[in-house]
């Protein structure tokens, strides 16, 4: 695996926290501020406090849930006008039907992440049409320009919810990108007392079944070599009718490898998200191939050109939370590229809530 460059001013990502409060309850939610939503001033600063100290490619608007910011296209049209980065939303989904995407489509909004998932209390669907609900929310964002994600918190033994997840990327075509949040509870962190790691076995072995294995990852704050994120990638070929013809798992080729390093250590700006096309992922899959990639994968991308099938990028990107090392020492992602602001300062997002004591590196 290659471990991103991502680290001090070329982290290309952050979240602002625009509001607390939600209109759905999720099991593993480590969200515990009381209801509030922030006011423009505030947001505004808080952007200005990330671009200081990032040279960012995309902000992410969280909460609690953003649609119910009664400004929310303000914040995004502020997002496009002064940041002028990339903007993105993670949001339970509720709110985001059809005249919702228009109006933020209009306002500028390129991603959306969506938390739809089993288990959650929320007035739009059950258990049983999560995979329905997820579908039609996905072809609601494509359809109004937006870029749709999806978003689910496992407990890091739950093989068979791993599965289920890559199994559901590999079948809907709406989505080429899913996020796992891997569960903990966050009121348990003990700077004081080490944690043992939870066994990464369950989640590799689920995925690797399911076609997807990881290419790259962020380490930690203190072991920046034990990864704390993985990012599998995958690429699938489909024909006219939408129906798979062929399947390749990918691991970064010297192209990628020397541009990510290059755009880091050149312009101290990394890459984040990007729109693919077929036509630029099969250009990227050739040289990857050629380059130091697999050679699977170069023979993936002639047998696409070749038969003319359409290419969609499938990755799966696994986020591990903070454990405590000891000692005083709690290991979280190095340069959290989810971090958020708080007090001025960009803490990571799934310790925002915890004393500045347990924040620290």
């Amino acid at each position: 695996m290659m471990r991103l460059p991502w680290r001090g001013k070329t982290v290309p990502h952050a979240v602002v926290d625009i509001i607390r409060g939600c209109n759905c309850r999720c099991a593993h939610c480590y969200n515990s501020a009381a209801p509030r939503a922030k006011s423009m001033d505030e947001i505004s600063s808080d952007v200005r406090a990330i671009c200081a100290a990032r040279n960012v490619r995309t902000i992410s608007l969280s909460g609690g849930e953003p649609l119910l910011h009664p400004q929310i296209l303000d914040i995004v049209r502020m997002l496009k006008r002064d940041a002028r980065v990339s903007a993105s939303m993670l949001t339970n989904g509720i709110l985001f039907d059809d005249e919702m995407a228009a109006r933020l489509g209009e306002a500028g909004l390129d991603f959306v992440t969506l938390h739809v998932q089993k288990g959650q209390i929320r007035p739009d669907c059950d258990d049983a049409r999560v995979e329905s609900v997820r579908r039609e929310k996905g072809r609601i964002a494509r359809a109004h320009g937006i870029y749709p994600a999806i978003v689910e918190t496992i407990a890091s033994d739950d093989a068979q919810a791993f599965a289920a997840l890559g199994r559901f990327l590999r079948g809907a075509p709406e989505f080429e990108y899913a996020l796992v949040t891997v569960a903990r509870d966050f009121s348990s962190i003990d700077p004081e007392t080490a944690e043992v790691e939870p066994d990464r076995g369950p989640m590799l072995s689920a995925l690797a079944g399911e076609g997807y294995e990881p290419g790259v990852f962020v380490g930690g704050c203190f072991r920046r070599d034990v990864p704390r994120w993985y990012v599998l990638q995958s690429v699938q070929a489909v024909d006219s009718s939408g129906r798979e013809r062929d399947w390749s798992m990918v691991r970064p080729g010297l192209v990628e490898r020397a541009f990510l390093w290059g755009c880091a250590l050149l312009f101290r700006r990394s890459v984040h998200w990007m729109k693919s096309t077929s036509a630029k992922t099969k250009a990227r899959l050739v040289l990857n191939g050629l380059l130091g990639g697999r050679l699977s994968t170069l023979a993936f991308a002639v047998r696409a050109v070749l038969h003319g099938w359409r290419v969609l990028e499938k990755h799966i990107i696994v986020q591990y939370p903070p454990r405590s090392l000891g000692g005083g020492r709690v290991e979280f992602c190095d340069s959290c590229p989810d971090a958020t602001v708080v007090d001025g300062r960009l803490r990571p997002l799934c310790m925002s809530d915890l004393g500045k004591e347990v924040c620290r590196p």
